[in-house]
């Protein structure tokens, strides 16, 4: 790894249509009005590789657009931001993943055409992992011509010397096919607390809680992370506190935690709790911006919450 200082993201990439202070929830057969609507970048990936180029981190990703007017505001939003598209793909038979956001306080909703995200399967980032310091993966079960192939990734990652982590966003299976092969080839693994405990239970735990969850888990991959929103994490055995702030759209927090949290512990080299505690700084800033990416969102503002 020595001299090797870029990460590479690989998985979901697409738009997000952002409706924003909705009156009332949603309803069956009821129209609902909302203050706010933005089109956006969206994607787990997408949304976790632009944060870490705004805190300051070098990155590239890895995915799949259509070439289509959702297609390029995706990746122009990426560029903009710095991160490094050469391997992001666009297909012209392919119309882009859209994902529409319905945003009420603190709650979301989220409803997602996939598009080219069912067309995605990786094979563009194999080539090049030893260009890479780290492999981040995200959104895998959504995409289900990636999902065999992630396994194969992460070892060609490995065999490549890059350290790797996986966000996996929920399985609405719960069967989280996979899981079990991937855990133990993984440095840092991203969940929240509803996947941690619903991937523990598939696996075999007794968890009844985040703890719970969070201590089965270590015993199956390095270094389980979970994200619990305004409560803070779990990092290492140990309670990471919560920065609390006015919450205007959470869309992207848990995306935003992840990057800040690579950014500290493998460009920066700190330790785990400090660099959760970034971490939870950076995620608790992402919620005080509409959409899940932002030019508000900076290594300097985060530090400073952080105080």
């Amino acid at each position: 790894m020595a001299g090797r200082r870029r990460l590479l993201f690989a998985g979901d990439v697409n738009a997000d249509l952002v409706l924003s202070g909705l009156e009332a929830p949603p309803a069956l057969d009821r129209e609902v009005f909302c203050s706010g609507c933005r089109a956006a970048l969206g994607g787990s990936t997408a949304l976790a590789a632009a944060a870490y180029a705004r805190l300051g981190g070098e990155a590239d990703i890895c995915g799949l657009l259509g070439e289509d007017d959702y297609g390029r505001l995706a990746r122009d939003e990426l560029s903009r931001a710095g991160v490094g598209i050469g391997l992001l793909g666009m297909e012209g038979g392919e119309r882009s993943g859209l994902t529409v956001n319905l945003v009420r306080g603190a709650t979301r909703t989220q409803v997602t055409f996939r598009g080219s995200l069912a067309a995605f399967d990786g094979g563009g980032a194999f080539p090049r992992l030893g260009d890479y310091a780290h492999l981040h993966v995200s959104g895998a079960y959504g995409m289900p011509r990636f999902l065999p192939r992630v396994a194969e990734l992460f070892r060609a990652a490995r065999e490549a010397g890059a350290s790797v982590s996986l966000d996996t966003q929920w399985d609405p299976s719960e069967e989280w096919e996979g899981a079990e092969e991937w855990l133990p080839l993984l440095d840092y693994l991203f969940v929240n607390e509803d996947e941690a405990l619903s991937i523990a239970r598939r696996l075999g735990g007794a968890a009844r809680g985040a703890a719970e969850a969070a201590c089965f888990l270590s015993s199956l991959t390095a270094c389980p992370i979970v994200k619990l929103g305004p409560e803070g994490a779990l990092a290492g055995g140990r309670a990471i506190a919560p920065f609390p702030v006015e919450v205007l759209d959470p869309t992207g927090a848990g995306d935003t935690f992840a990057a800040a949290f690579l950014l500290a512990s493998v460009a920066e080299g700190r330790p785990l709790a400090e660099a959760a505690s970034f971490a939870c700084a950076a995620g608790a800033l992402a919620c005080t911006y509409l959409g899940g990416a932002s030019d508000e969102l900076d290594a300097g503002r985060v530090r400073a919450l952080a105080r």
